[in-house]
């Protein structure tokens, strides 16, 4: 697989990355307040995982600067000082409780590099 760039006009590269931008906003208004790393839980048989985790009762529990949203429970947010750890603490928090109230394991859709 190989990698090409091509030369574009600057003004229409910075008129995509404004739609874009606002395409972002208008579907993930939650991405816009605070910097995320999008959804982080896959579905589970159809069940969004937002649903599940706002169901346990999570939506804006934090752990150090990680916080789950208040829009949207799937996505954790960093409030300014989260660090690699408090994110992946909560993540385990989020699964644990998810499975302890429905029975429900969720399984991240995110990467991780590194070890915790």
């Amino acid at each position: 697989m190989a990698f090409k760039l091509f030369p574009k006009d600057k003004r229409l590269i910075q008129e995509q990355i404004d739609a874009n931008l606002k395409w972002r906003q208008k579907k993930q208004p939650q991405l816009s307040e605070f910097p995320s790393c999008g959804s982080v839980f896959k579905k589970i048989e159809g069940i969004g995982a937002g649903r599940l985790i706002e169901k346990a009762g999570l939506k804006g529990v934090k752990i150090g600067g990680a916080q789950v949203s208040e829009k949207h429970a799937n996505y954790l947010v960093n409030l300014g000082n989260a660090t690699a750890e408090d994110v992946r603490a909560l993540i385990r928090f989020i699964q644990e409780r998810v499975q302890k109230e429905t029975g429900h394991l969720l399984e991240p859709e995110i990467g991780f590099i590194g070890e915790f």
